[in-house]
C-alpha cells in the first residue's frame, strides 16, 4: 500500500488534517469574508441576500489540494445555511449558481458530493488549541468555522473530531498488521490485534464525552437543522436544485477571467451522474458520523461481510468522503488477509485477539447508535 499521507491519513491524528488551509487567496476573498460571517448572518437571517450580491468565481488558480478541500468546506458551510437559515418549512429549494456552480466544480475535483459532508464539518475543520494539554481531549482542538451563531457548534465539531484522533492508533496497528502479513508473522500480527482492543477501549470512550459536554436539546433544536441535508421537508421527494446558469447575474458580479463557468459543468465520475449547463437537481444527506472513514476501515480490514443493504449504504457514504480515503478503503480491503491468516492459524491467542477487535467494533457500532438515539 502507499503511504499513509498520499490517502491523506495520519497515525498520529487519523483522518483530521494536521495542518488545514484555513484562508483562500485574495481573489476569493468574497467567500473567505462570508464564511467567517456566517455566525452574524445567520442570526439576523441575512445571508441569502448576500449570496446573491456575491460575484461568480471560477477555481482557476486552485490547484493546491488542501486549497480545493477549504474550498468545498467554505461554499458546503454557505450551501447549508443559505437552503436552511429559517429551519424546516422556510428552507428553499434551489442554490445560486454563484455558490452552486463553485460548489459543483469542486466537488468534482476532490470526487465528493457537493454538500455539507463530515469531512467539511469535522475532519478539514480543527486545528491543536493554542494552549494545548498533555493529552489530546477536548481541550487539544478547536474549530475553525461553525455554520451558524450557537455555542454548541463548538463541543458537537470537536467532539466529533476527538473520536477521530482516537483512531490514529488503530489505523497505526491496522497498518503493521499489514506490513506483518508478508511475510507472515503472526506473533506481530497477534500483538497489533492486542493492541487494537486497547486503542478501541479509548475510541469508545470518546463517544461517552457526547453525553456530559453536548446538550441533545440543544443538537437538534440548534444544530440538526443544519445538518438536515437535501432529503427533508420541501426537498425531500426532490432533492436541491443547483442553479448552473449565468445569464440572468448582472454583469458586474461575474468573474471576467471566468472561462471555466462559461462551460457545461463535466460529469461526476464517482457518482455517474452528469450536471446540466441550467440546472442540476441532487438530493444528500447531511453530515453524519457515517461518512468518516474511520469504521469502514475496520470492516475493510477484518474483512466483514455487511448484509447486501447495509453494504449499499456504506458505499453511498463513501461518495461523501474525498476520493483519497475512497482509494484508502479499496486498496486496504485489497490487501487484508487477516480473515483468512486467523482462519488457518493454530494460534488460540490470536483467533481470541481477532474476536476481542470484531467484539469491541460491534461495541462502538452500538455505543455509537445509542448516542444517536437518545
Amino acid at each position: 500500500m502507499n503511504s499513509l499521507e498520499s490517502y491523506c491519513l495520519s497515525f498520529k491524528t487519523g483522518a483530521i488534517e494536521e495542518n488545514p488551509t484555513k484562508t483562500l487567496p485574495s481573489k476569493w476573498n468574497a467567500w473567505n469574508t462570508l464564511v467567517d460571517r456566517l455566525p452574524e448572518l445567520s442570526r439576523n437571517r441575512s445571508l441569502r441576500k448576500e449570496v446573491e450580491s456575491l460575484p461568480l468565481l471560477d477555481l482557476n488558480g486552485l490547484d493546491n489540494h488542501k486549497e480545493l478541500r477549504l474550498a468545498h468546506k467554505i461554499l458546503a458551510f454557505i450551501a447549508s445555511v443559505y437552503v436552511w437559515q429559517d429551519g424546516e418549512g422556510g428552507e428553499t429549494e434551489s442554490l445560486p449558481v454563484q455558490i452552486a456552480k463553485p460548489l459543483l466544480q469542486v466537488s468534482d475535483r476532490l470526487g465528493i458530493q457537493p454538500i455539507l459532508t463530515n469531512e467539511d464539518l469535522v475532519v478539514y475543520n480543527c486545528i491543536p488549541s493554542t494552549l494545548p494539554t498533555e493529552e489530546q481531549t477536548l481541550s487539544f482542538l478547536q474549530s475553525i468555522h461553525k455554520p451558524t451563531y450557537h455555542g454548541s457548534w463548538e463541543a458537537f465539531i470537536t467532539l466529533s473530531a476527538e473520536c477521530e484522533l482516537f483512531f490514529g492508533p488503530i489505523l497505526l496497528e491496522i497498518m503493521n498488521a499489514i506490513k506483518a502479513q508478508h511475510p507472515l508473522n503472526e506473533e506481530a500480527i497477534t500483538v497489533c490485534l492486542e493492541n487494537i482492543v486497547k486503542a478501541f477501549v479509548q475510541f469508545r470512550n470518546a463517544l461517552k464525552n457526547f453525553y456530559g459536554k453536548l446538550n441533545a436539546e440543544e443538537f437538534y433544536v440548534d444544530l440538526r437543522p443544519i445538518l438536515c441535508g437535501w432529503s427533508h421537508g420541501k426537498l425531500k421527494d426532490k432533492g436541491l436544485t443547483y442553479e448552473t446558469n449565468s445569464q440572468h447575474i448582472n454583469n458586474n458580479n461575474i468573474d471576467n477571467n471566468e472561462y471555466e463557468n462559461k462551460k457545461a459543468i463535466s460529469s461526476c465520475p464517482f457518482s455517474g451522474q452528469q450536471y446540466s449547463s441550467i440546472t442540476d437537481q441532487r438530493k444528500c444527506i447531511g453530515a453524519s458520523a457515517a461518512q468518516s472513514v474511520t469504521i469502514q476501515t475496520c470492516d475493510a480490514f477484518f474483512q466483514i461481510k455487511h448484509h447486501p443493504e447495509d453494504e449499499k449504504f456504506f458505499l453511498n457514504m463513501q461518495t461523501y468522503m474525498i476520493k483519497e480515503h475512497r482509494q484508502f478503503l479499496q486498496d486496504l480491503a485489497m490487501h487484508s488477509r487477516i480473515r483468512c491468516i486467523v482462519a488457518e492459524s493454530k494460534s488460540s491467542r490470536m483467533r481470541t485477539a481477532y474476536n476481542q477487535c470484531l467484539q469491541s467494533l460491534w461495541n462502538f457500532r452500538n455505543a455509537h447508535i445509542s448516542l444517536v438515539k437518545r
